[in-house]
């Protein structure tokens, strides 16, 4: 049941990144709207993702190299997808910008978890010394 609350946890984080660059991107560009499939592709894109990250960081130390590499992963996975998805043709400027997409992503997702464990610890904590005053 863990493993499952993990992955709805990161599968929020991620798909809210992607969606907040997705969005970026199209004012950029100067699209108003956002078509309604790239939704779908942003879930879609989102739930890869949130596996890949599973397969990293469920119940393993997080390292640096492990970080890289998950890092590379990810770019390797949605390169492709972005390309699938009409986002990017396969072109050095397009694909350092999904490469730069995916850094901004991985920054987004791992601040807010980190944050809100920050806070859920804070919560354990205060309960903990109500509970077991010195």
């Amino acid at each position: 049941m863990e493993i499952f609350r993990d992955f709805i946890k990161w599968f929020q984080y991620i798909t809210i990144g992607v969606l907040i660059v997705c969005a970026v991107n199209f004012s950029l560009s100067g699209t108003d709207t956002i078509p309604l499939m790239t939704l779908w592709q942003i879930l879609l894109s989102g739930f890869l993702t949130t596996l890949i990250t599973m397969l990293f960081y469920s119940g393993k130390k997080m390292t640096y190299i492990k970080c890289g590499i998950h890092y590379v992963v990810l770019c390797g996975v949605m390169i492709p997808c972005g390309y699938w998805f009409g986002w990017l043709s396969f072109n050095a400027a397009e694909i350092c910008m999904m490469i730069l997409s995916v850094a901004v992503v991985y920054l987004l997702a791992f601040v807010a978890y980190y944050l809100i464990d920050l806070k859920q610890a804070e919560k354990i904590n205060q309960r903990l010394k109500e509970k077991y005053p010195n």
